[in-house]
Formats: C-alpha cells, sequence, structure tokens
C-alpha cells in the first residue's frame, strides 16, 4: 500500500482525504513567496489546469493514471483517485529477475504509449509508477513537471533522465531491467528507430559539457 502522510514538495502539498466516500488525493500547488501575489496565483492556476489536462489525455492514450474526481482553480487543486499500491522504487528489490523484467517491460509500453501521444512525463522515476494492488497494471504519477510535444529531443531527454534515476537507484540490477524498459517502449512508441540515437547524442553532449 502506497504510505502517504502529508507531503510537502518544492511545488505543491499532497495529503489523502475522502472525497465524497472515496479515497482521494488532494494535490495543492502552494504560493511562491518570491513572485508578484497576481502572478504566482496566475501559474499556479494554469499549471493546475495544464496537469490536469495530461492525466486526461494520458488516460485517453492508455496509460493507468488517478482519476481526476474534481479541479479547484480558485484554490489551485488538483483532487484525484487514491491508487492503492507500492511504488517501483520498494517494490523493484524484492522481485525475482523475471518479475522484474516483466514489470519493467510494462514501464517501456507505458512510456512508449505517452510518447506516442505526444506526453513528456518530465519525472520519470520509479518513485512515480504504482504497481497497482491485486492487478497486473502499473499506474503513472505526479505529472506536474509534464507538457506536450513533437520533439524527438523532448521524448529522448525524458527517457534519458528515467535511465538516470534507474541506474542510480537500482543498480544492483539496471542492466537487464534497463534492457527489458527499451524492449517494451519498441512496442508501442513509433520513435523505436530513433530513441537510442538520440539518448546516445544527449549523453555525448552531457559528457561534453563536464569536460568543458
Amino acid at each position: 500500500m502506497v504510505k502517504l502522510e502529508n507531503f510537502r514538495g518544492a511545488e505543491s502539498k499532497l495529503y489523502r482525504k475522502d472525497w465524497f466516500e472515496m479515497p482521494a488525493i488532494y494535490k495543492n500547488r502552494i504560493p511562491k513567496n518570491y513572485r508578484i501575489k497576481e502572478l504566482d496565483f496566475y501559474f499556479r492556476k494554469k499549471r493546475t489546469s495544464y496537469e490536469a489536462k495530461l492525466l486526461v489525455k494520458a488516460r485517453e492514450a492508455g496509460v493507468r493514471v488517478p482519476i481526476i474526481y474534481e479541479i479547484d482553480l480558485e484554490n489551485t487543486t488538483i483532487i484525484m483517485e487514491f491508487i492503492d499500491g507500492e511504488i517501483l522504487k520498494t517494490l523493484l528489490p524484492k522481485l525475482n529477475m523475471q518479475q522484474r523484467k516483466i514489470i519493467c517491460n510494462k514501464i517501456g509500453e507505458n512510456v512508449g504509449l505517452l510518447h506516442k501521444n505526444r506526453i513528456v512525463h518530465g519525472d520519470l522515476t520509479t518513485s512515480n509508477i504504482i504497481k497497482v494492488k491485486n492487478k497486473d497494471q502499473l499506474a503513472f504519477i505526479d505529472f506536474g513537471l509534464g507538457f506536450i510535444s513533437d520533439r524527438l529531443e523532448d521524448f529522448g531527454i525524458d527517457i534519458y533522465l528515467l535511465e538516470r534515476a534507474f541506474r542510480s537507484t537500482h543498480a544492483d540490477f539496471f542492466p537487464e531491467a534497463w534492457e527489458e524498459i527499451l524492449n517494451g517502449y519498441m512496442k508501442t512508441s513509433p520513435y523505436k528507430d530513433k530513441i537510442k540515437g538520440k539518448i546516445a547524442e544527449i549523453v555525448a553532449r552531457g559528457r561534453y559539457s563536464e569536460r568543458v
């Protein structure tokens, strides 16, 4: 089960609370005191609306995401389904390699579906993917940094950031697991013939910048 107390991140505060007797997550975008009050509200309101649209678009693409119950723009809050399960960050190390490969393949398939539908998640980590309880299903959460794009560069960066996060968090089984993520991605993404080259280009640019 996902354990969630009141949680405050850099952009939002999340807390659990029932919504008409249904377990829900309230995601409230918090004010930034360094910004002019009116502009801050405008940005938070716009971003709240945009994230909600991304969640709807991701669901239409066939990716499991929280159902939106209500959008409270005046309080810059999204009220959404609480998904019972366990985040992959803590689940994957408990599994055997075959089980991990199956899940990693599904990660790749879902990311491919997002990209096929022009959705960049923006924060792909195993902390933002839940294995749904009692179901053979993964749910993707936290699209707060996401956006719509047609650029291979943006999709490449999305995959590259997932690769970095995965390598850092799951180093013990990274090579085999990452191969399965890419295999899954190739099943659903229209960029399967170009993505590896784009990732290599992004990595090379990063190494060049570090040397300079």
